[in-house]
């Protein structure tokens, strides 16, 4: 048994003896046996007194004996502590249980003897810092099991002020609840004494320890706003995973920094950093990725519309081996060794994809070929293989044409105004000149044979 188990009987035990027999609302409502619970009704016992309905009135209730009060399935929305409680002036105790409203419309009057509020499996979802500021003698507040969601901030009480539990609660984590990591003056964080049990039930973090939340998230903000690599860059707490067995939490964190004139990728990111979001820069080259081990955490990388014009040197990297999620958008990649990619996919099984269009891709009929059966081969990864279309090259029809669709004959063929280029013509000169002097040598030979006759050239031989 853990001291707050201990505090806590001692804390409901201390109340018993202190305000007498005490029941629950059921136990109370059972007495009720023959009359309508839905309308107002109090019964008093001595210091005590139970209410339910609207409390609208408070007919037979001496209200200035009334030292300790139970109000169970108040019916109404809202609840105007102000009005209702207003002439309770000699109230200790206060018990809000089993009810519908959804919130406090007012703050609670000047009650200077009221040390316990126990507002408990309420609809109360929303509360303000101001609430309990008049209760000057308030020493515990229970605000558990009910639907709050999230506090603006922590609720201003007095000095005196020892305990308060919040567990039970369908708390957004989301929202920003760090001041319960919070240890100033005023023991903001402290006061509360069961946060190792308050749960997040958002769609991001359910089920997570809200205390481990707002610790990850409070680590990751000092990082990203200390280091000046990332001053500019936003962070993002995205997820949090258990660790292979179970043992301890991992936080995942996104950075982004698009359109931050970056020139180059980062050298430091926060600890924990999975996903980069660093497109609209004008990063050129990504070699980083092979050289700093950090980025071995990044799963999903982001470089859309940047001024990238080659990943060759990546081939046989470990990034390329294991990225998730790898988006080249709107670049300056016009070829690359089909190879290098291939290789990689194939070792590669946490791929799950590619973004290569809106590249300047040039259709030739060397490169277009392997990348057509690249293109093919990872289709399902390469999501945007349709779109990726060849560059503008004057003569060409290609231009805009998707990749995918080319057959060999669109690329692999001769411009239509064909240019004789100067070796070209040097060939054919050679070329004729060869036959030329064969031509000379037959005709030379011929004349020999039939009138014995040497050619003129070779009388005029020494």
């Amino acid at each position: 048994m853990n001291y707050r188990e201990i505090f806590c009987i001692i804390f409901v035990t201390s109340i018993r003896h202190s305000y007498g027999h005490t029941y629950s609302c059921d136990e109370w409502m059972a007495t009720l046996a023959g009359n309508d619970s839905s309308q107002d009704n109090c019964s008093q016992y001595g210091t005590s007194v139970y209410c339910t309905g609207t409390l609208e009135n408070f007919h037979g209730v001496k209200v200035k004996q009334v030292e300790n009060m139970w109000i169970c399935r108040f019916p109404n929305k809202t609840f105007d502590p102000y009005y209702i409680l207003r002439h309770f002036t000699h109230l200790k105790m206060l018990r809000i249980n089993y009810s519908n409203f959804t919130h406090f419309s007012n703050d609670f009057p000047e009650l200077k003897h009221l040390e316990v509020v126990n507002v408990t499996n309420t609809a109360m979802a929303y509360t303000r810092p101001t609430l309990f500021r008049k209760l000057s003698s308030l020493k515990f507040l229970d605000l558990r099991g009910n639907c709050l969601d999230h506090m603006e901030g922590p609720l201003i009480l007095n000095s005196g002020f020892q305990k308060m539990f919040l567990s039970g609660n369908k708390w957004n984590c989301t929202r920003n609840m760090k001041w319960l990591l919070t240890f100033d003056e005023n023991d903001r964080g402290k006061r509360v004494a069961d946060k190792e049990l308050m749960r997040c039930v958002d769609f991001k973090y359910s089920g997570r320890p809200l205390l481990a939340v707002m610790d990850f998230k409070l680590q990751m903000r000092q990082q990203c706003q200390s280091h000046p690599d990332i001053q500019n860059c936003s962070c993002i707490l995205h997820y949090i995973r258990p660790s292979d067995d179970g043992e301890y939490l991992i936080p995942m964190v996104t950075v982004n920094c698009s359109n931050r004139n970056f020139e180059e990728l980062p050298d430091f990111l926060p600890k924990n950093t999975t996903i980069l979001i660093i497109t609209h820069n004008k990063i050129s080259n990504v070699e980083v990725l092979r050289k700093n081990p950090i980025y071995l955490e990044i799963h999903d990388l982001y470089l859309d519309y940047n001024q990238i014009e080659s990943i060759d040197f990546l081939e046989a990297s470990r990034w390329l081996h294991n990225f998730r999620v790898f988006s080249l958008k709107g670049n300056k990649l016009t070829k690359f060794s089909s190879h290098i990619l291939d290789n990689a996919m194939e070792k590669n099984h946490h791929a799950i994809k590619l973004h290569l269009s809106e590249n300047p891709w040039r259709c030739d009929c060397v490169f277009t070929p392997h990348f057509q059966e690249l293109l093919m081969k990872y289709h399902t990864i390469i999501k945007d293989y349709t779109n990726i279309t060849c560059k503008y090259i004057e003569g060409d029809d290609n231009f805009r044409t998707s990749v995918i669709t080319l057959n060999r004959g669109d690329v692999c063929k001769l411009p239509s105004e064909y240019r004789i280029q100067p070796i070209e013509l040097l060939n054919g000169i050679l070329a004729f000149l060869i036959f030329l002097t064969l031509g000379k040598l037959a005709f030379d030979y011929y004349h020999y044979k039939r009138y014995g006759k040497v050619p003129w050239i070779v009388t005029k031989l020494p």
